[in-house]
């Protein structure tokens, strides 16, 4: 259960993230075909430059953070996957277990009532 909680919170995080990703790259993408104005000067082009330039890096570690959210994601489901498999293991190890315990007392039974069986034979015959 452990594992499956786990994974299902890393999967949200990976999609938050990719969200997060996407608006920051259509963030930059958007500011980036804005055309400027008529009247620019050298020091507002600089200033845009540096601007589209500061959120080009916002975007880019939005998908780096997203690729590490991913990746956690999928190691968070490969847990899960062993943990479902080590489960079902020991669930066919119990199932097993009481089935050889219920042979077991089966056998204890039919021992006794062949027991109590050869008495009554004994004692009338």
């Amino acid at each position: 259960e452990l594992a499956q909680t786990e994974s299902a919170a890393a999967t949200r995080r990976a999609q938050d993230a990719e969200q997060a990703a996407q608006r920051a790259a259509d963030t930059w993408s958007e500011a980036a075909c804005a055309s400027p104005e008529e009247r620019t000067s050298s020091v507002d082009l600089a200033e845009l430059s540096a601007w589209l330039g500061a959120l080009r890096q916002r975007a880019d570690r939005a998908a780096a953070q997203a690729a590490a959210a991913r990746a956690e994601a999928e190691r968070q489901r490969a847990a899960l996957v062993v943990a479902r498999s080590e489960l079902r293991k020991i669930e066919v190890w119990r199932d097993g277990l009481a089935a050889t315990v219920r042979a077991a007392a089966m056998r204890l039974e039919r021992v006794a009532a062949d027991e109590v069986a050869a008495r009554t034979v004994r004692r009338h015959g």
